[in-house]
């Protein structure tokens, strides 16, 4: 007897199909997939106490600032190679997938950056030797940093064209970061230069090495290889159950950052007492981030952002994130990141015949053109501007050939002109935001070049001016010392706790868990299939009643084959964890449990 109602043919097959494969990505023990004690009921405590649930996150942030600490020592080999590779001719190529892979364009970002600043009409010499010398990407090229590409994280042979495309060689140095230890697609790029490269790549991770070689083969095998460094930065449970966009980046992009930005080319100092001091360097650096961060009122600081921020969404309103080169790809991470956490719709592409637009939008400030009008219509040289001003000064870096002619409506350079970071996306989007009905509000955040502060600012349009309405704070960020990439991460933390929690008062988390996840892949899959367990387990006394043979009768596949009957009628921004479980509860108990 089938317990489920109206399954399709295809939805059975298409859970058989990943059945087969299940063991291969069913990750529940790993600890960056089980739920993070410090913060077991943080959604009842986002709509009862904001400052306590800014709280409850911070424990975790400290928590992994310590670790980083006692894992300093581990990172000098791979400063020692970065040196070797660069001074040899070498390039550095960073890689990661999803959350990696922006964490990986943001260090080059800030490479590059750096070298501006440092050498820009001042040393052209070197300013031409060191500014491309950094190559990051991502699974899905840069179009994918607004929305990854489905199923991409899964095909280690795209990482290996992307590599191929990318001009990389055996000279190169290669670093790849995977928050689980896990990834195809980075573990793929990883043994690709493993067989090639003159310096054995890095593969970079946050869970224990003991569960990843018992767990899934493919950890098994890269972490065994004699031909690969590892670092293994374990940090534990994440804030929100699975949400590794959060501690696990936070070390992975700290600890990669602080390797790659001491080249002694960089910091001008000679390479005898850069590598003599380098250790001594970054334990002070990081113990003067530790202690700026712990002194900080965090929760004051935020409080009044987040409940903001979150009643204007719940007034069906929208918000601009303003900001310039300096913090452009800390802020568009996190907006962006928010989208498959919490089933939002991404950033609109204007090249969409419907166009739904997010929340959210972050709007790049170029200084040089705050006196220019502001267009009302699509400028592709605005957008080109606004790409190239964020990635570091660079241009777009898309998948093009015939290799990925299958995905070019989703990662091609003309894909990514339609995302639109020029301030002429105010004027456009005012026009079709619940059909130019909408209130819109601006949320600046912009580094003072002066005195090293940052100013948040959030009001709504056109009453930046008017007394009550805004809302403006100053964080004194003196002491990092202008050290970019300390205050991108103290930055990084803080909009994680911000919109994590603000989607917590929208009652987009259940608990600690990620219930609003988007099964867009394979790992993803499986963490949808865990979380229904884990609300069925939950919320069994309110429907089980007589039927407890039948609730035995619940399995992995039984969840897998209704997840993937729910996913044939889910409109995108749906709970899919949410809709199944209630799927399942009534079709086998005829219960409906509002959850």
């Amino acid at each position: 007897m089938e317990l489920l109602n109206n399954v399709s043919q295809q939805a059975k097959s298409q859970a058989q199909d990943f059945l087969k494969i299940a063991p291969d990505f069913k990750l529940g023990n790993l600890p960056t997939e089980q739920p993070a004690p410090e913060t077991m009921g943080l959604s009842d405590v986002c709509q009862t106490d904001i400052k306590q649930a800014i709280n409850m996150v911070r424990k975790l942030d400290l928590k992994t600032i310590s670790v980083l600490q006692g894992k300093l020592k581990e990172l000098e080999p791979l400063y020692q190679d970065i040196t070797k590779t660069l001074d040899n001719g070498g390039r550095i190529y960073i890689c990661g997938c999803g959350a990696t892979g922006r964490l990986s364009l943001a260090l080059e970002s800030l490479w590059r950056q750096e070298v501006r600043h440092q050498f820009l009409n001042k040393n052209q010499e070197l300013f031409t030797q060191l500014e491309d010398r950094v190559v990051s990407f991502m699974a899905g090229g840069d179009v994918a940093l607004i929305k990854s590409v489905e199923d991409f994280e899964d095909h280690p042979e795209f990482a290996v064209q992307q590599l191929k495309d990318l001009k990389f060689t055996s000279k190169d140095l290669l670093i790849g970061s995977s928050e689980g230890g896990e990834t195809p697609w980075v573990i793929g790029a990883v043994e690709h230069a493993a067989d090639m490269c003159e310096i054995a790549p890095w593969f970079i991770y946050c869970n224990p090495d003991e569960i990843l070689v018992k767990t899934v083969e493919r950890s098994k095998q890269i972490i065994e290889s004699q031909k690969v460094n590892k670092i293994n930065l374990t940090v534990g449970n994440q804030a929100i159950t699975g949400s590794t966009r959060m501690q696990c980046t936070t070390i992975l992009m700290y600890g990669i950052g602080l390797a790659l930005l001491h080249y002694h080319k960089l910091t001008q100092i000679s390479k005898e007492k850069q590598d003599k001091q380098f250790l001594e360097t970054i334990t002070q650096e990081v113990q003067v981030f530790s202690d700026t961060f712990n002194s900080f009122n965090e929760a004051d600081f935020l409080a009044d952002f987040t409940t903001k921020e979150a009643q204007i969404y719940k007034d069906n309103n929208f918000i601009f994130y303003n900001t310039d080169y300096y913090f452009s790809l800390s802020i568009l991470t996190d907006t962006t990141e928010r989208s498959p956490t919490f089933s939002l719709f991404p950033f609109e592409n204007q090249q969409d015949q419907k166009i739904i637009p997010s929340l959210c939008h972050l709007v790049m400030i170029n200084n040089e053109d705050k006196d220019k009008p502001i267009l009302t219509e699509y400028s592709e040289d605005a957008v080109r501007k606004s790409w190239n001003t964020m990635l570091g000064f660079r241009d777009i870096r898309a998948l093009e050939g015939k290799f990925w002619e299958s995905y070019a409506d989703k990662v091609s350079t003309k894909r990514a002109l339609g995302q639109d970071f020029s301030n002429n996306i105010i004027t456009q989007r005012k026009k079709y935001c619940k059909d130019g009905k909408a209130t819109h509000y601006h949320f600046n955040i912009q580094k003072n070049y002066e005195n090293s502060n940052i100013t948040f600012s959030l009001y709504e349009d056109g009453k930046e001016n008017e007394e009550g309405n805004k809302i403006v704070k100053n964080l004194d960020l003196n002491p990092l010392n202008n050290r970019r990439l300390c205050e991108n991460m103290f930055l990084k933390i803080m909009l994680n706790t911000h919109s994590t929690l603000v989607m917590g008062i929208m009652g987009k988390i259940k608990s600690n868990l990620m219930s609003w996840v988007r099964p867009s892949n394979n790992k993803l899959i499986d963490r949808s299939i865990r979380y229904i367990q884990h609300l069925l387990e939950f919320y069994k006394d309110q429907f089980i009643g007589e039927n407890q043979k039948i609730y035995d009768q619940i399995d992995y596949s039984l969840i897998c084959t209704a997840l993937y009957s729910e996913i044939e009628s889910l409109n995108y921004g749906e709970a899919i964890v949410l809709k199944t479980f209630q799927r399942i509860v009534k079709d086998l108990f005829n219960k409906q449990i509002e959850v």
